[in-house]
């Protein structure tokens, strides 16, 4: 009886990872193709049967693409407006989730949160037309503060940093850092942040991966062609005629390739916080 439960279980087992196994291969290969495409020329990329490793392997596209764009300077945009937005999402999203999480009696704490809450239901392209107006009475456009400011302070980062430092940060240690004479903002920064690391870990990724992808935005505020950012370079590589594509998946990769080391860099603290592993009370 025993001996068939075991065989059960390492049945289910197997056909799990088999289905996990598949379903990973499914995730993994547009990247793969986008990676041996890169170093294809373009009649190999449209080879029937298709060529599924570039054969001779040819670095053009990537010296094509640094002739024929600015590369270095939109790749220098997309560094610095991307982790503005970001250093600045997370001090204020974590900022603001502190407030909402430790002070549940402030006069209007739970209609502010439902409030805040409540424009997760509004569809970014509503917003558009009226953030593009703000930033033009304040003198943002074409400027890298048009691309930093807007999103920063999202309603799903705000309630991220809420949930996880009410369920993380113990009130205890704040009512003790608090005794000790500590201020509110030192509170937050020398004891919540710190244990809210995980979390901030988690939410930069995924802040990292909107900003640097961010293009409809770009295309909007952005005017002159060394404000443009790499999706946008990118983008303006297709013709009406002819469409380099091995260009294309060449400027594909190196925008891409930022994003993945990233995430291997932070993957343990991005893990960590996703499934909330932090300090309990």
């Amino acid at each position: 009886m025993r001996t068939t439960h075991t065989a059960r279980t390492g049945l289910g087992r197997a056909l799990t990872y088999l289905a996990l196994t598949l379903l990973a291969a499914l995730f993994i290969f547009p990247f793969y193709w986008l990676v041996v495409s890169a170093f294809k020329t373009q009649a190999q990329i449209f080879s029937t049967p298709p060529q599924w490793l570039p054969n001779p392997v040819t670095a053009s596209n990537f010296g094509d693409l640094w002739r024929e764009t600015d590369i270095p300077r939109a790749f220098l945009n997309s560094v610095i407006m991307s982790s503005g937005n970001v250093l600045l999402a997370l001090f204020l999203c974590s900022l603001a989730g502190f407030a909402f999480a430790k002070y549940p009696r402030a006069p209007g704490n739970g209609k502010l949160l439902a409030f805040v809450l409540g424009t997760m239901m509004i569809p970014g392209a509503v917003t558009l037309i009226p953030s593009f107006l703000v930033m033009v009475k304040l003198h943002l456009i074409n400027t890298y503060w048009a691309m930093i400011i807007p999103g920063t302070a999202g309603a799903f980062g705000i309630f991220w940093m809420r949930q996880y430092m009410a369920a993380n940060v113990p009130d205890d240690l704040v009512a003790a850092a608090r005794i000790d004479g500590c201020s509110e903002f030192g509170i937050y920064w020398r004891v919540a942040a710190p244990i809210a690391t995980p979390a901030l870990a988690a939410l930069g990724i995924m802040q990292l991966i909107g900003s640097w992808n961010n293009l409809m935005w770009a295309f909007i505020v952005l005017r002159t062609r060394d404000m443009l950012t790499l999706p946008v370079v990118i983008y303006l590589l297709q013709g009406e005629i002819r469409t380099p594509y091995g260009m294309l998946m060449a400027g594909g990769l190196l925008t891409t390739l930022p994003l993945v080391l990233a995430f291997l860099f932070f993957q343990r603290h991005f893990i960590a916080g996703i499934t909330a592993g932090a300090i309990k009370q």
